[in-house]
């Protein structure tokens, strides 16, 4: 009998036969014959080391933190809820002008313009991404590219706009952007010589000229009355020309018009507007109701009405005259429109724009079911539950508008269109509300992080200094702090 202890078990080695796939060390990168294994092995590690970026943002840089860089608001800056100062990140790609367009170009040059290449993709890249909802469906990106190289004025528009929104337009580094300016000015002229043939990429650089003079003031106090004009003059007479009408660029001006007029609706004069409900504006505005627009989404009905409101909401301020028909009219529309879209981004956006409007009706005019009960002469309790009914109203809008927009993310698309709404809600917070005020703080300070226009900023300090009044008992809203304050406040 043999002993347990002569038993033995033995572990057969490895053999050519046994399969190694999954312990064989990672294939070598290529390298010359002549290298050694450890000069290969160097090379390897110095190839999968990330070069040392130097594009973070400023706050982190001060701070000594490591940035993710995340595109427009990085994480720490979030948290912080402070202003992303971020640098450009370096351009990894090449523009060739005019080869790298394929439709052909069927008008000549009108003159001899040279692009400046970083400006250009930064537009295409990034500042063209502030004016849009839907980056994959931008004509003011890569589909602008064929007007450009026949529009001079536009070109320098378009270069103008980079140079100033790369440094969030500080006055101190607006050389570049005033240069560009003065230049896109001069080609245009030339352009406007023969006013009948006027292209739609010409009318193009008046709304750019228009809306980004605004983005380079120290001070809100104009709104750019005779650009506004000037682009609705030339905007009807290219809605005369059946021809033009159709032209996608000026379908696509139609729609900014509408976004355009709306921001500055309440804060013009009354006699300073054209009217929008003219039989020409109407009927094209109808036309284009169902079709999704690239900055406004299907809210053209709603802008429009937003506008029309905005000019009846000043007129009262100003002369105390009412039309309760009108405001019951304004307040069951607004009620009845509902957003049509998928993404819900834009569903909650619009929604928020809807509720700005029934907050601004519900501030200056009332509830038109409770003023039209109404009369001279009711007393002063009478008044006093009409306005509390109002902020019954208002308080549910407020709410519902803030849970919207807080929920998008930063890098929505149409994040940069949120200020108007975020603004009338945010307007209505009470001291109890310190969280939520925080918060639309930390939002509008994310939102010039993102477009980089100071209006953003302006708007905190009128919201605060609101919040302040309110907390000391007076009773007034943003609407009549800012005519008070004698600014012309737009977000266009």
């Amino acid at each position: 009998m043999t002993s347990r202890s002569s038993y033995r078990v033995r572990f057969a080695t490895d053999n050519k036969f046994q399969s190694r796939v999954k312990n064989d060390p990672p294939a070598p990168i290529a390298s010359d014959a002549s290298e050694s294994p450890i000069e290969s092995l160097t090379f390897g590690l110095a190839a999968t080391r990330k070069p040392k970026s130097r594009s973070g943002c400023k706050e982190c840089k001060q701070r000594r933190v490591k940035c993710d860089e995340k595109y427009p608001v990085c994480s720490h800056c979030q948290r912080r809820g402070s202003v992303c100062l971020s640098s450009t990140p370096p351009t990894r790609w090449q523009i060739e002008v005019p080869w790298m367009i394929t439709k052909p170009i069927a008008e000549p040059w009108l003159g001899i313009v040279n692009p400046e290449k970083k400006l250009l993709a930064y537009w295409l890249d990034k500042t063209s991404r502030i004016m849009t909802v839907c980056p994959e469906n931008n004509p003011l990106s890569y589909p602008l590219l064929e007007h450009l190289v026949t529009t001079p004025s536009l070109l320098h528009t378009v270069q103008s706009v980079s140079a100033g929104q790369e440094h969030f337009f500080k006055s101190k580094e607006l050389i570049t952007c005033l240069q560009e300016r003065g230049l896109a000015i001069q080609a245009l002229r030339r352009e406007m010589q023969d006013g009948a043939n006027l292209k739609p990429a010409s009318l193009l650089t008046v709304f750019l000229q228009g809306v980004s003079w605004l983005w380079t003031e120290d001070h809100p106090n104009d709104y750019g009355k005779e650009h506004l004009q000037a682009a609705r003059s030339l905007l009807e007479k290219m809605l005369e020309d059946p021809e033009k009408r159709r032209d996608p660029l000026v379908q696509f001006m139609l729609g900014w018009y509408l976004y355009w007029d709306m921001s500055c609706a309440f804060i013009a004069a009354p006699q300073d507007l054209a009217p929008l409900n003219t039989a020409q504006m109407f009927d094209a505005i109808q036309a284009t109701r169902s079709s999704f627009h690239p900055m406004i989404g299907f809210m053209s009905e709603l802008l429009y009405l937003i506008a029309c409101l905005g000019r009846h909401c000043r007129l009262v301020l100003e002369t105390e005259a009412r039309d309760l028909v009108l405001e019951a009219t304004f307040e069951g529309q607004l009620l009845a429109w509902e957003p049509d879209h998928d993404d819900q981004d834009l569903v909650d956006m619009s929604i928020g724009y809807r509720n700005h409007g029934l907050i601004m009706l519900y501030n200056i005019c009332g509830v038109p079911s409770q003023a039209d009960d109404l009369t001279p002469g009711d007393d002063a309790s009478d008044a006093s539950d009409a306005i509390h009914d109002s902020q019954a109203r208002i308080r549910p809008l407020v709410l519902d508008s803030l849970e919207r927009l807080f929920k998008t993310p930063v890098d929505a698309p149409c994040f940069s269109f949120h200020s108007t709404p975020l603004l009338t809600a945010a307007a209505e917070l009470t001291k109890t509300d310190e969280e939520l005020r925080t918060a639309a703080v930390e939002r509008f300070k994310a939102i010039y992080s993102t477009n980089r226009v100071a209006v953003n900023m302006w708007a905190i300090d009128l919201l605060e200094e609101l919040w302040g009044l309110k907390d000391c008992g007076i009773n007034v809203t943003w609407l009549e702090l800012l005519i008070t304050k004698n600014w012309r406040l737009t977000f266009a």
